[in-house]
């Protein structure tokens, strides 16, 4: 599992970013930024809910190899042909591709552990973190040996992010082997059925807000991050460095979150971790890259820390039977504030360049500090109640 979302999330979010310096050559603006944002998300809408379905049904490894197909095809599209219009294609077919590699992985953990979730969760969510790590520095340093005036080698850069992509293929199968053999049936999985309620019951709703809110965050920090480089002469090599270091501290604050949560309580550790990432984040439009380095470490805990809690806490209050039901719902969910955030920046405040979109970006993340803190917050997974 873990090498397969290595290779996936570095070809992931290394894609997001050679799209948008290729775009960004091609002549687009702030705004064409924020609607190629949310083209990775708009098709994986439609599909959260189906991809759940298929996950339950056939495993979280079938859905993993599915998403790693589409993904390669997707940065295959935006390799041959060129265009604006290329990019906006190639990005939503990822941008599926993905969501469904995602909803399998996180089924298969769902269906092989059963007494510590948030570690389990932990665990996958630093090995993100660690492709995460790897794969912008990676790209940018290959991208960067035939750089122009207009911006890195692109076409060198998503060559790397193919080939990432077509690795974590093949590492399906022995995923697969490990889930037949580690979890129950899918009759077996039915029959536990606790009937603890509705798929949007007590705090599930509250753990896919919050989830959309930092996910969406971070895709404008990828998509916008370039355009904050590039005003202040930035060279995209330290752009990659800056993600590099946002992802090694993400990894490091999900090792033992089992442990933290333990001791401080879930609620308590969402509502730190996001009041960290609305300072960072209003922070950014403001530093030079010191004070960016600053601002990755302050990002790399409070973008990091949310997200496995928020999938350990949907789970948890879920019937055995539709894990991967609630997971794609929640996937759907990230990909609905993936849609709707970004178009509305781009009306918005994104008409004032990156400073606009990370301010709005940390007033978001203030929201979701607040929502984690009300009385009905996380603290007890297997209850609906405060």
């Amino acid at each position: 599992m873990a090498s397969q979302s290595i290779l996936a999330q570095a070809a992931w979010v290394s894609v997001k970013l050679m799209i948008g310096y290729r775009a960004i050559a091609e002549g687009a603006d702030a705004s064409f930024l924020a609607v190629l944002t949310a083209t990775f998300a708009a098709p994986a809408l439609l599909a959260a809910l189906p991809s759940g379905r298929f996950a339950d049904r056939w495993g979280g490894a079938a859905a993993a190899a599915v998403g790693s197909i589409l993904a390669v095809a997707g940065v295959g599209l935006v390799l041959l042909l060129p265009g604006l219009g290329t990019l906006l294609a190639g990005s939503a077919i990822v941008g599926l591709g993905n969501m469904i590699a995602m909803v399998g992985q996180q089924t298969l953990v769902a269906h092989v552990s059963h007494d510590d979730r948030d570690g389990a969760y932990g665990f996958l969510s630093a090995s993100a973190s660690a492709g995460q790590m790897v794969g912008p520095p990676l790209v940018t340093f290959l991208a960067g040996f035939s750089s122009t005036a207009s911006g890195p080698d692109t076409g060198i850069g998503l060559t790397a992010c193919l080939v990432m992509s077509a690795l974590a293929l093949p590492l399906s199968v022995p995923l697969a082997r490990a889930e037949r053999s580690l979890s129950s049936s899918p009759g077996e999985r039915s029959e536990a059925s606790t009937g603890r309620g509705g798929l949007l019951s007590g705090g599930i709703w509250r753990a896919m807000v919050i989830s959309g809110i930092v996910l969406v965050s971070m895709d404008m920090l990828y998509t916008f991050l370039p355009i904050w480089a590039l005003d202040g002469g930035v060279a995209a090599g330290t752009v990659g460095m800056l993600l590099a270091l946002r992802a090694a501290v993400s990894l490091l604050s999900r090792v033992g979150l089992s442990r933290l949560v333990g001791r401080f309580g879930r609620a308590r550790v969402i509502v730190v971790s996001t009041a960290l990432a609305a300072i960072a984040m209003g922070l950014l439009p403001l530093v030079g890259v010191p004070g960016a380095v600053v601002v990755m470490i302050l990002l790399g805990v409070g973008l990091g820390i949310p997200q496995p809690l928020t999938m350990a806490w949907a789970v948890a209050l879920t019937e055995p039977h539709r894990h991967g039901l609630v997971l794609g719902l929640r996937l759907g969910a990230n990909r609905l504030a993936q849609i709707v955030v970004p178009l509305a920046m781009s009306a918005t405040v994104a008409t004032q360049g990156a400073g606009g979109v990370f301010w709005a970006n940390s007033g978001l993340l203030a929201g979701c500090t607040a929502l984690a803190a009300v009385r009905s917050s996380p603290e007890k997974p297997h209850s609906e109640g405060p």
